[in-house]
């Protein structure tokens, strides 16, 4: 398998381990950096623990035996709302829907791998395309084994207005929505659409396999009309962004109800991780904690960003 890194990743300070419920081992390792503790200033221990939060919602939620370990970095200003690289591992089609397969522990998993499932048993692109996954997100499939290696960096703008816990203050951001979109980038949910991963072209990810624009249609690229599906475009659970219109992310979100997911994220609201974010990190690899995760643990974050060839960006509302 190639191994590819889409960005350099930043010095690190200081370490921890958090997320190890129960009944589960789904383990984030966030390296906070002195930077991010310095832009930050007095709020660093307060965005610290939002970020933490974020993710123990993710460990609460899969029970993947594995570690995610990211760095967390923060600039001045507001040039920077919210942006995610991770490092990335390249693998055949055959290969990916082979550990899809294996993984497979769900109603929506059992459709997406069956007949009439958005897991063709043919390549998509007919053997042309270089398909992807990140580190993480292939330690989840078990194309690769568990390690403690960095598996991506989040950035986040200290000089946007944020809330770091409790109701939202007016004209603020939800930071604990931010981190989340930003964590379940590096998890995986991110599109590659036919775009270049360093050198190689008409390049896709898992996440890419589950776009759809209508009914046996898959719809692989960045434009208009592309929906998640799990039964081969029979049904369009959602839309995905316009990247060919706006030049961001193509497997966020389209605008609509408030979402963490959401290419754009609103103020002065908390735009939750909903019932569907989690139907599809559980399609691209994760493995649900319960099959059907419980409403009341569903409103928790916000979010915004963008893709392709570096970083990912989340954009304010």
């Amino acid at each position: 398998m190639n191994k590819r890194v889409l960005t350099t990743v930043a010095a690190l300070a200081g370490g921890m381990l958090i997320g190890e419920p129960a009944f589960a081992a789904l383990v984030f390792t966030p390296t906070f950096t002195s930077t991010f503790n310095s832009n930050f200033g007095a709020n660093a221990a307060a965005a610290q623990a939002s970020w933490i939060a974020a993710a123990n919602f993710f460990s609460a939620n899969f029970t993947d035996n594995i570690h995610i370990n990211i760095t967390v970095d923060a600039v001045a200003g507001t040039s920077v709302f919210g942006q995610s690289s991770s490092f990335l591992t390249s693998t055949t089609y055959a290969a990916l829907r082979a550990k899809v397969v294996s993984d497979a522990t769900t109603a929506d998993d059992a459709t997406a791998i069956g007949a009439g499932g958005s897991m063709t048993v043919a390549d998509p692109t007919g053997g042309t395309g270089t398909w992807w996954v990140t580190t993480a997100q292939a330690k989840a499939l078990k194309l690769s084994a568990d390690s403690l290696t960095q598996d991506g960096t989040i950035t986040f703008g200290a000089g946007n207005p944020f809330t770091f816990s409790g109701p939202i203050a007016p004209n603020t951001y939800d930071f604990q929505d931010v981190a989340a979109h930003e964590i379940s980038e590096v998890m995986g949910r991110l599109g590659l659409s036919g775009g270049t991963v360093g050198t190689t072209a008409n390049s896709f990810s898992l996440i890419d396999n589950f776009s759809y624009t209508a009914a046996n249609t898959k719809g692989l690229g960045n434009g208009a009309g592309n929906f998640f599906s799990v039964n081969n475009g029979t049904t369009l659970i959602k839309l995905w962004n316009n990247a060919a219109s706006n030049g961001l992310d193509s497997r966020d979100w389209a605008p609509g109800t408030n979402d963490a997911f959401n290419q754009f994220s609103g103020i002065s609201v908390v735009n939750g991780v909903s019932a569907t974010d989690l139907r599809l990190l559980d399609a691209i690899g994760y493995d649900f904690a319960n099959p059907v995760p419980e409403p009341a643990t569903l409103s928790l974050f916000v979010l915004g960003f963008g893709l392709l060839a570096g970083a990912k960006k989340l954009r304010r509302k």
